[in-house]
């Protein structure tokens, strides 16, 4: 096994035959719709998004996706599969989803929270609901070998339930040469480095504040070369979050180098409402005279490129991200970025964060 990018958690060590990246997302405020794609080269891993800010019926999506074939008519047993159990399993050949086990699914749950609460961030709660729907999208993912937001009707093992949940979740895919030795939760520090997605809309919406509850579904192929996964993040948003902070920051304390990559984005968003996720975005929150300074342990400022503002309805409707030059392990730095303008008045926000 390799790690599929350089500097990304091995948690992927996943061997991948072929990769692509699609991504497409509202605007923040809900107007234009966009997709990109980009090859990459096998043993790597790519991302992608949507989201609508206006409705919040938009989607996410995280790749690692292979174009291995699904033809074999083996299905994997029930119970325990190394690292993923099914309390009923797949058989893709026959269009069944089968179900992930509890312990699947709290795992997915309890890596989430872990996340948040890094973040200082409420909590999810888990919504079974929609957990057949998320399994059934995930099927249609592996089956048809592809990583979509909109499943074609003409599509192998394809519902409306697929559809619709495909629709309002991050999707994963991953390849190798047994997909059941992957732990449901790998995917969702997938989402949270987020690489090669330059909206880093996976990312928002694992750190989105007013994030309630979510769903989990997640699919094997028969032969245990291919998986797939769907987490639903739009449906059940809080409709007030209570929290410290005012903003949503990455990296951020004490954070593991597992979990961040020194040559990909850091991101920043402001809180403007902590009573409407609606009044979160550039009518409220605006980077445009924004400054952002990194400087280390000793002092000394980094140099700070590839700055993005984002205004695009992935979890908060505001984000401006930044990568920084000489980060490494062990490390401590202190970010301070001055003159956001939040509710008509400008704001200035410093804070730390540690490579651990």
């Amino acid at each position: 096994m390799q790690s599929t990018r350089h500097s990304l958690p091995s948690f992927i060590i996943v061997q991948l035959l072929a990769l692509a990246l699609a991504a497409c997302g509202g605007g923040g405020s809900g107007g234009s719709e966009g997709t990109s794609t980009t090859n990459q080269s096998a043993s790597s891993v790519a991302t992608s998004n949507a989201a609508s800010s206006s409705s919040r019926t938009g989607s996410n999506s995280s790749a690692s996706s292979s174009k291995s074939s699904t033809g074999s008519t083996t299905s994997s047993s029930a119970g325990s599969v190394s690292g993923v159990s099914y309390t009923v399993s797949p058989q893709v050949s026959n269009c069944v989803a089968g179900q992930v086990s509890t312990a699947d699914k709290n795992a997915v749950l309890a890596r989430i929270n872990e996340i948040r609460s890094r973040h200082g961030l409420p909590a999810v709660t888990y919504d079974s609901s929609d957990d057949a729907a998320a399994a059934a999208a995930a099927l249609y993912m592996v089956a048809n070998g592809e990583l979509t937001h909109t499943p074609d009707s003409s599509g192998s093992c394809y519902t409306s339930e697929a559809a619709r949940l495909a629709g309002k979740s991050n999707l994963y895919m991953a390849g190798g040469s047994n997909t059941r030795n992957m732990a449901s939760a790998d995917s969702v520090t997938a989402y949270l480095v987020d690489s090669n997605v330059s909206t880093l809309g996976h990312r928002r919406w694992v750190l989105y504040p007013f994030l309630a509850s979510t769903s989990f579904g997640r699919v094997d192929s028969d032969d245990g070369k291919s998986m797939a996964s769907a987490l639903r993040t739009i449906g059940g948003a809080a409709s007030s979050v209570s929290m410290t902070n005012d903003f949503v920051a990455y990296p951020y304390g004490s954070y593991p180098s597992s979990d961040f990559s020194t040559s990909w984005y850091l991101s920043f968003s402001a809180i403007a409402s902590k009573t409407s996720a609606y009044a979160n975005g550039n009518s409220q929150v605006s980077f445009s005279g924004a400054t952002i300074t990194v400087t280390n342990a000793s002092g000394q400022s980094l140099t700070v490129s590839d700055r993005i503002e984002n205004y695009e309805g992935y979890g908060l409707a505001n984000s401006l991200q930044w990568k920084v030059a000489g980060l490494a392990s062990g490390g401590s730095y202190t970010v301070t970025i001055n003159g956001v303008t939040v509710n008509g008045a400008s704001r200035n926000y410093s804070y730390g964060f540690q490579l651990q």
